[in-house]
């Protein structure tokens, strides 16, 4: 009995602690706020920018291949044992062959070169003269390719700008829905009353109540899956401005229609603007000059190079554990060096051939990449334009339902009507209201996609 009273007032503590601990804070999102933390937190985004740093960093180290190089050595060697050469005995040949004594000296002797141990130090300077152009190819190969990561980030940019839009209109949308299916529930729920009141009173059967009873059955699942996908619908917000998942939010925006002046043009001017401005296309011209340059640096290989090379050094021996106090010789040389491939086993011709198909298949893939960006601005456009007539009729039939529903609910009220009507008129309002909906988040959605197929999509609409 002892345990179990203190386990209660141990559980009883830790729920006093709970109530007093302060709420976390539910974090309210515009949809300037939500754009901002998505360049600010996602991962996709911040990996295009870094690409771009690599690229750039890549250009400064295309340069190397044509800048001098300048090295520093240095050198200890120690001999644990120092050869022996054996050489003739030129002291002998010196003699005549009378001088006395001359038959006991050796005809070949063994000397040993060099002292025990040999230090080295100096510096190396090397100059490429001539490359057969594979140096400037390869600084042209950079600049393109960082040009290509500038497009990919922009690229990058304005799908996340789209896809951040897209996340935070759902959330309004999903919010709205809830608001209808509540309504509609609560609608329900209000017919229920009014016919038990005229059952009660003997105006209305037995079968009209269970009727309308089973009537707010029927709403009510609408209405707690509008709740679940709001919620799915903030969750997936999060997961794109890369929150944490403990972070509670909510959006704070409307839909509303707005005209847009950018879709008054013709498709066709859309088509050149996308053919244009699209930095897939634009990276894609990147990659073409790319694939160029590969055919100039593999054109290369076949040609001579030649190199400036100097070296400044000195040479000390000794038989002493130490470098200082040696007695160290200067040498200074200068040499040019010409180098011309004769034959490297085919190699060279496969690259060549390589890069050569590289290049035409750069230009196949930009064939199908143009044909693809045509045929995604003509469908977004039609799209746009469905939308847009869409919305149209959708405003102008919500306006009738609300209108049918009130007139049903009046007429039932004076007995002029069935509740069959009431129930038609109901779903029909809710329909309507869905659809109105429906038509306005693609609307919104469209406005952006259109400029989005352009290449336009450089800020919120």
């Amino acid at each position: 009995m002892a345990r179990l009273t203190n386990w209660l007032t141990a559980m009883l503590f830790l729920a006093l602690i709970a109530a007093n601990l302060p709420a976390q804070e539910k974090l309210v999102l515009t949809l300037d706020g939500s754009v901002e933390l998505a360049f600010r937190n996602n991962p996709s985004y911040q990996i295009a920018l870094k690409e771009v740093d690599k690229a750039k960093a890549s250009v400064v180290e295309s340069y190397s291949a044509i800048l001098p190089q300048l090295n520093s050595s240095a050198a200890y060697q120690h001999a644990w044992e120092i050869q022996e050469s054996t050489i003739p005995n030129f002291i002998k040949l010196m003699f005549p062959p009378d001088f006395p004594g001359i038959e006991n000296m050796p005809d070949y002797v063994r000397i040993s070169f060099g002292l025990e141990n040999t230090i080295t130090m100096g510096a190396q300077l090397t100059q490429p003269l001539f490359l057969g152009g594979a140096g400037i190819a390869g600084i042209k190969m950079a600049g393109a390719a960082e040009r290509a990561a500038e497009r990919n980030l922009e690229k990058a940019r304005q799908d996340l700008l789209y896809n951040t839009a897209n996340a935070f209109y759902t959330c309004l949308i999903a919010r709205e829905v809830v608001r209808v299916q509540e309504e509609a529930l609560q609608q329900s729920q209000e017919n229920m009353e009014m016919v038990r009141k005229k059952y009660e009173a003997g105006a209305a059967s037995k079968f009209d109540l269970m009727r309308a009873e089973v009537n707010v059955a029927n709403t009510k699942p609408s209405a707690i899956s509008a709740r679940n996908q709001a919620k799915i619908a903030l969750t997936r917000l999060k997961m794109i401005l890369a929150l944490p998942i403990e972070t509670e939010i909510d959006v704070d925006g409307e839909l509303v229609y707005e005209e847009d002046e950018f879709t008054t043009m013709a498709i066709l001017d859309y088509e050149r603007m996308a053919l244009t401005a699209r930095p897939e296309v634009q990276a894609l011209q990147e990659q073409k000059r790319i694939s160029r340059q590969g055919i100039a640096l593999a054109r290369s290989s076949f040609l001579p190079k030649l190199f400036f090379a100097t070296d400044y050094s000195y040479l000390g021996m000794t038989n002493e554990l130490t470098i200082g106090g040696v007695d160290y010789s200067r040498g200074f040389t200068s040499a040019v060096s010409f180098q011309l491939p004769l034959f490297t086993g085919l190699k060279n011709n496969k690259q060549y051939q390589k890069a050569k198909i590289d290049y035409r298949m750069m230009l196949d893939m930009e064939k199908s990449v143009t044909d693809g960006v045509t045929a995604e601005v003509e469908a977004v456009y039609n799209t746009f334009r469905e939308a847009k007539e869409k919305y149209a009729a959708a405003a102008e039939n919500a306006q009738l339902a609300e209108e049918t529903f009130r007139l049903a609910t009046m007429m039932y009220e004076e007995g002029t009507n069935t509740q069959l009507d009431v129930f038609t008129a109901q779903v029909g309002l809710t329909s309507a209201r869905l659809n109105y909906l429906s038509s306005l988040y693609e609307y919104q959605l469209t406005r952006y996609a259109l400029r989005k197929v352009t290449g336009n999509l450089k800020e919120i609409l």
